[in-house]
């Protein structure tokens, strides 16, 4: 019998990853702002700061977090561990799995290099932090 609850963990996957993309977008251009030559107070606005961009790259990671779990429980893709977390190894649009799960990589390489920013130094930090054009 089909209900509407089957596919509720793939609209809830859908929905986690398209939501933890825009917000990923938001929060590189937040970045980007604050890395400009223009980031005088008096051309941006209070609210576009550091907090900001901080906010909306964990809030971005808490819904990239959903979409993964959602991903993983769902029975129609009824994907394992190794399918989730090895690029190439999904039956279901393997290229399109790779890109995602080289973007967590690169996301979890950039969150351990801003974790370890005071230990690396600013200039190592910077280029590391570069790669979120790559996510």
């Amino acid at each position: 019998m089909n209900t509407i609850w089957q596919t509720v963990t793939w609209d809830v996957a859908r929905a986690g990853g398209f939501t933890a993309y825009v917000l990923l977008t938001l929060a590189v251009v937040v970045g980007l702002a604050l890395s400009t030559q223009l980031q005088s107070p008096s051309r941006w606005p209070r609210l576009i700061n550091s907090e900001l961009h901080n906010f909306l790259t964990l809030l971005s990671t808490i819904f990239l977090v959903v979409h993964v779990l959602a991903v993983w429980i769902d029975p129609f893709t009824s994907f394992g561990w190794n399918e989730i977390f090895i690029p190439l190894a999904s039956h279901y649009r393997p290229e399109w799995m790779a890109f995602g799960i080289v973007a967590l990589y690169l996301g979890i390489a950039i969150g351990i290099s801003t974790w370890l920013r005071p230990n690396i130094g600013y200039s190592w930090w910077r280029r590391l932090h570069v790669l979120t054009l790559g996510v």
